[in-house]
């Protein structure tokens, strides 16, 4: 169970598509979870992200981009990746490093790689609308490391490959609208049984939960 001053980790990952999931998921988020939401997006280098200015609007919890080396995590906070970094995360620090000039942005991977490794149990990764497949290696390996992993349905999304393929790997435990994400993650019982124990699977893929059918 993740101590008082750790809060659990909500990693939301999205690309193409993604801006509309995120403000649906977020502005039907309760403002007193007690977790620490991460939003992952590709931004173009050298671009300015928004995302900070636009979600703030949907919210009451602090929507902060993360600047420094080493920010410390809140829970109730929202911390958004900024351009032409990758993030990382260690104990209750998010890390930023210099984004690795690839052909494909895996930024979505390479953080949940690291929440894996650091405290996947407690911790959930989703992926919302995108192109391409970050954000899948990612789910599978949190998933096998004791985390919960969540996909936005296909037919919700505006680009539907990122959560596609996150459900293709198979290590996916629900599939739900961005809405009906929020509803889970605002749910206090559903917290209690599937984060703060040790999460287990919760729907076998390709079954579908209503925002009000318990898992």
């Amino acid at each position: 169970m993740n101590e008082p001053h750790r809060p659990p980790v909500v990693a939301i990952g999205a690309s193409a598509g993604g801006l509309a999931a995120f403000q649906h998921l977020i502005e039907n988020l309760p403002n007193d979870t007690g977790m620490a939401f991460v939003l992952l997006s590709h931004i173009l280098r050298g671009s300015r992200s928004l995302l900070p200015e636009i979600l703030a609007h949907h919210t009451r919890m602090p929507v902060i981009q993360v600047t420094g080396t080493n920010q410390e995590l809140r829970a109730d906070h929202v911390y958004i990746l900024p351009p032409d970094k990758f993030m990382e995360i260690q104990g209750n620090s998010l890390l930023l490093i210099g984004r690795p000039d690839l052909p494909v942005n895996n930024a979505i991977d390479h953080f949940l790689f690291s929440l894996a490794r650091d405290q996947a149990r407690g911790s959930i990764g989703i992926i919302l609308s995108g192109e391409g497949s970050d954000g899948a290696e990612g789910l599978k390996t949190l998933k096998e490391q004791g985390g919960t992993t969540i996909a936005q349905a296909p037919e919700t999304a505006a680009s539907k490959s990122m959560p596609n393929n996150a459900i293709l790997i198979d290590h996916v435990d629900l599939i739900l609208s961005p809405e009906e994400i929020a509803l889970r993650l605002g749910s206090k019982a559903w917290r209690e049984a599937n984060i703060a124990k040790h999460p287990l699977k919760v729907l076998r893929l390709g079954q579908r939960a209503g925002p009000h059918q318990p898992a």
